[in-house]
């Protein structure tokens, strides 16, 4: 009943929020945002899916920065509006702070002023994680944007439970660091591979500004898990059946597998470039003709 009324209640500010976006005069520029014309076409548009703690944002922001493209997490516009201390980022708190996922449209209304920022700020493509979570949600993105791949990364489970326990940021600069070392041998029975991930430390002067955060518990983690299991199987396939799902399996820390990840994403990164330079030149030509 609580949970319910929790999730009444966040609704009801969404509602208010959207009213107003809505009715300002950014809503021409938001429609805009996300349109799928041909003078998108040819940008880099990703979503990078896996379960809490399979290193979406930080394989996203790396690979984000290495092809000079923006990086936004969906899990830090809701901590920014939940930090904020709005109506809507209180009853966000209330639902996150108990490993629960978010309503779709609440999720998708604060995406939505993101991408709508970014367009006006002159922002090309996305690289994007921690969204689409839901089926519904990757229907919603698809109506309003052309994914042209959905990265599926994992690891084992146990792994995962360790690397969210030992997640921490740094109150300070806000940089993320994982006191966890993980060594795990293979599993032949299984077929699992052996992990090998030694700690993402913090320097000296972030250490006394370590914090952990509200939803690194292990039980709070243990439910995150299986509310992510529940919900992925249907994101997943529907990019297979749409032909951009790409399975990746992580296996080592950031030295290891940025490398390798880069190799499997290139084949994408070449087919972006290639179709922004025929998009390129059939401007020209039709500039020429004119």
């Amino acid at each position: 009943m609580q949970q319910q009324a929790s999730r009444s209640l966040l609704r009801a500010a969404h509602a208010s929020l959207k009213a107003t976006w809505f009715s300002s005069s950014v809503a021409p520029a938001a429609a805009a945002a996300y349109s799928t014309s041909s003078s998108n076409q040819g940008q880099i548009k990703w979503v990078f899916l896996g379960p809490p703690g399979v290193g979406k944002g930080t394989y996203a922001s790396r690979v984000a920065a290495a092809l000079d493209v923006p990086h936004i997490a969906a899990g830090d516009l809701v901590r920014a509006e939940i930090k904020s201390g709005s109506t809507l980022g209180q009853q966000m708190q209330q639902i996150v702070s108990k490993g629960q996922l978010l309503p779709d449209e609440v999720i998708i209304e604060v995406l939505q002023q993101r991408l709508q920022q970014g367009r006006a700020a002159g922002e090309g493509g996305f690289i994007l994680d921690g969204f689409p979570r839901t089926a519904h949600q990757a229907q919603q993105l698809a109506a309003v944007t052309q994914v042209q791949l959905a990265l599926n990364l994992s690891l084992r489970h146990e792994v995962l439970v360790q690397k969210c326990c030992g997640r921490r940021i740094c109150g300070h600069c806000g940089k993320n660091y994982n006191i966890a070392d993980i060594y795990l041998p293979a599993d032949p029975a299984s077929g699992q591979p052996e992990i090998v991930m030694p700690p993402l430390s913090p320097p000296k002067e972030c250490e006394p500004h370590l914090e952990t955060r509200e939803d690194d518990t292990e039980e709070v983690v243990l439910r995150r898990l299986q509310v992510y299991n529940a919900a992925a199987a249907p994101v997943e396939d529907f990019y297979r059946a749409s032909g951009l799902l790409l399975d990746f399996e992580i296996t080592g820390g950031i030295p290891q597998t940025l490398p390798r990840l880069m190799a499997s994403l290139q084949p994408y990164i070449d087919a972006a470039r290639s179709s922004s330079s025929s998009s390129s030149s059939e401007k020209e030509q039709a500039a020429a003709t004119a």
